[in-house]
């Protein structure tokens, strides 16, 4: 194995390496810059590539790499792991989930490039522009998004036909999560679907939030090494869940307030990845000023799967997000 060079990081064979890619001078004098992380092993091999906080409010799942990297033995590593923990500083900084100076989503403008020397683009696609090249350099990517006020567990499998099992399926079941959405994507533009294009494994992983399970975090953990294990990047098999539950194409419903007031949850965080009867409560929006109900959310689904929920009494606007669930019912059942 030799030394491994990853934007401007290098890595002899099991070492670890950090350093800083310049993006450009703010208007205070500092510099902006985009944090990489390096772990070379000491066997030849592909390149992971592992993204996080695209989304500025989106920083939860930062202890769960955070964990893996530091624990991450270089002896035996087949190949080298890359991470770039925070993709946008300016929006963690700010706690948004957009560019606050340019009001841009980073997760809609990949590709991005800096061909033009007149125009490199606005500030979110000049440090889009740093996790491109990085895709461009790596071999597969995983993609991490987490909730703020909410936890989330789940991950995305590239596809809308579970029957057919194809290899994108296959990879999000190695990943080791219970819950996988085999669905259409929403949105354009994502650093997932820029690494999908260009004929990469690409994995889409849903997980964090204040007040998670510590199990989560650990199947999470898990999950990395499981890819690890599953490219033939580390020794062993990947260890899965004996049942998992594929929620197949539009049938995981977003639930969203008709009005705003403060959020009281009926259910809590032992119900994430569990079901859910049609019909139950699963938190209520009041009025603080005349202590009125003011609306009342319900399990829509026959069996209804919570992804994404509210644990935590909070200020809602109409709208917000509160529940992502799965229906149950209609899923697909992988047994290991």
């Amino acid at each position: 194995m030799s030394v491994v060079k990853f934007l401007n990081v290098e890595a002899k064979p099991g070492e670890k390496a950090f350093n800083r890619v310049p993006v450009g001078e703010l208007p205070d004098g500092n510099m902006l810059e985009i944090p990489v992380h390096l772990a070379n092993g000491t066997k030849p091999g592909p390149i992971m590539l592992i993204t996080n906080a695209l989304h500025g409010d989106a920083l939860s799942a930062s202890e769960t790499i955070r964990q893996f990297y530091l624990n991450l033995n270089t002896e035996g590593l087949s190949g080298a792991v890359a991470v770039i923990p925070v993709c946008n500083p300016l929006a963690a900084a700010a706690d948004r989930r957009h560019t606050p100076q340019d009001g841009w989503n980073m997760n809609r403008v990949f590709p991005a490039r800096l061909n033009d020397p007149h125009n490199p683009g606005w500030v979110t696609q000049q440090m889009a522009a740093v996790a491109t090249e990085a895709v461009d350099q790596a071999d597969m990517l995983l993609d991490f998004h987490s909730g703020s006020d909410s936890i989330i567990h789940y991950i995305y499998a590239r596809t809308t036909d579970p029957e057919k099992h194809d290899h994108s399926l296959e990879v999000a079941q190695m990943y080791g999560f219970k819950c996988i959405y085999a669905g259409t994507p929403v949105f354009s533009g994502t650093i997932t679907d820029y690494a999908a294009s260009q004929g990469k494994d690409a994995l889409l992983i849903e997980h964090g939030g204040i007040g998670i399970p510590q199990y989560c975090v650990q199947e999470a953990t898990r999950g990395i090494y499981n890819i690890l294990k599953y490219k033939g990047m580390l020794s062993g098999k990947p260890e899965l869940p004996k049942e998992q539950i594929v929620i197949r194409d539009k049938q995981r419903p977003l639930l969203r307030p008709r009005n705003g007031g403060w959020f009281v949850p009926a259910i809590g965080a032992d119900k994430l990845n569990n079901p859910v009867p049609k019909g139950a409560e699963l938190g209520r929006i009041v009025n603080l000023y005349n202590f009125k109900d003011v609306e009342v959310l319900y399990a829509p689904c026959e069996e209804t799967i919570p992804l994404m929920m509210k644990i935590l009494p909070s200020k809602m606007y109409p709208g917000d997000y509160t529940y992502i669930v799965g229906d149950g019912k209609t899923a697909l059942r992988l047994t290991n």
